[in-house]
This record gives structure tokens, C-alpha cells and sequence, in this order.
């Protein structure tokens, strides 16, 4: 009997969860999102220190819509604000020499205007309650503005914004979750065009920058009403 009433019990509270009136329920919603970048440069040479690549913690924010498509299939675009960088550390080389004892630690980092189109596919569970996904995310953004250096020593300081490459495209790989009208997700970025443009030589003359990309990881949390 204990059995037939725990059965009885799951049953009703079965029925008694409401299904998600605001994300996968109808065809269309709208959401608000934000959350947390991890990025780093790829392609540096490590010049010889095993930390001269620093992960840069930045953040998101925006809107996202929801178009919901048979079999479990979703497309979500996101309107962002995406703030990447990079952190350096590494001793000075100068003409060749390393200035013993002299730590360079400089940040580098940019703020964009991102359009990702989320391609989505999941199943949903406990009457669409839960529904866990996977999403492959195609982007462009148009970056807004640089901030700071890829070179910061005393003797010199060599600004980089005015070789900042202002369109950027990439693709996201990565998965999430829905739980009721909240989605939390992980993904992966890759730009697959360069952060700078080099036509005078002069970013690969530093630090060998030339056609390296920003990449990284994205968790977020999203609310659609």
C-alpha cells in the first residue's frame, strides 16, 4: 500500500506542475539575459614565461527572443553588450635583451556590440518543466571600443585601439537548461577574424599579435516572461 500511495503522490504532483508559460509554451517570447566572459588571445608565442597568457573575466548583457520550432528545435537571436580582453604578463624584451627582474603586466580589452543567432535542440522533461539543450551560435558584433595595451612598461607604452579590427564574426558551441521560465547556458566562442589589423606591421612587431583572435568561454542566465 506504502508503494501504491508514494505512486499515487508522484502522480499528483505530476499534474500539479505547471507547464512554462513563458519560454517553450508559446511560439514567441521575449527575455533579458546577462552573465560572465572568460576570454584569452589565441596564437601568442609564449615568450618564454609560462603564465604570459592571462584570462580576462568580462561580462554580457541584452536581450534575447525565442522562436520555438517543431521537434524540439529553437532559435534564439540575443542582442549583447560582450566585453573580452586579455591580461599579459611577461618580461620586457628590449633589443633582444631581457631586462632581468622587470615584470610587465598590462590588460587589453574591448567592448562590442554582439548578434549571436542561438540554433537550439532539446527535450523537454516533466511536461516541459526542465529541458536540458544543445547550440551551435553563429555571430557578428561590431566592436565599440579598446581599452588599454598589449605594451605597458615605464619606458614606453604602445596604444593598440587604433589598430582594433571593428568587425568581428565567430561561432559558440555549447549547451544549457531550461528550468521553468530561466535558461543557464555554457558556451564556447571562437572570432574567427582577427582582434587587429596589421597593414603596418606594427602589432606583430610587439608581441607578434598579428591575426590572433579573441576566444573563450560565456555562462549566462536568462529570464523570459
Amino acid at each position: 500500500m506504502k508503494k501504491i500511495y508514494a505512486l499515487l503522490a508522484a502522480a499528483v504532483m505530476m499534474t500539479a506542475v505547471p507547464t512554462v508559460s513563458g519560454a517553450r509554451n508559446t511560439i514567441f517570447n521575449f527575455g533579458v539575459k546577462a552573465g560572465l566572459n572568460f576570454t584569452n588571445m589565441s596564437g601568442f608565442q609564449d615568450l618564454t614565461q609560462d603564465n604570459f597568457l592571462k584570462t580576462y573575466t568580462g561580462f554580457n548583457a541584452g536581450v534575447v527572443l525565442n522562436f520555438n520550432l517543431p521537434l524540439g528545435f529553437e532559435i534564439n537571436p540575443e542582442i549583447l553588450y560582450v566585453q573580452s580582453g586579455q591580461r599579459f604578463t611577461y618580461d620586457y624584451i628590449y633589443d633582444g635583451d631581457i631586462l632581468t627582474g622587470k615584470q610587465v603586466s598590462s590588460v587589453y580589452k574591448s567592448g562590442s556590440i554582439r548578434v549571436p543567432v542561438n540554433l537550439q535542440w532539446g527535450i523537454g522533461l516533466f511536461r516541459d518543466f526542465i529541458k536540458p539543450y544543445f547550440v551551435v551560435s553563429p555571430y557578428v558584433g561590431a566592436v565599440l571600443f579598446g581599452n588599454g595595451s598589449i605594451l605597458d612598461v615605464d619606458l614606453d607604452q604602445e596604444s593598440v585601439n587604433s589598430y582594433l579590427n571593428r568587425f568581428q564574426y565567430g561561432i559558440g558551441l555549447g549547451a544549457g537548461i531550461y528550468i521553468w521560465n530561466f535558461q543557464v547556458s555554457f558556451k564556447w566562442n571562437w572570432d574567427l577574424n582577427p582582434t587587429f589589423k596589421d597593414d603596418s606591421g606594427i602589432i606583430s612587431d610587439i608581441v607578434g599579435a598579428k591575426d590572433k583572435k579573441f576566444n573563450g568561454g560565456e555562462i549566462s542566465i536568462a529570464y523570459f516572461f
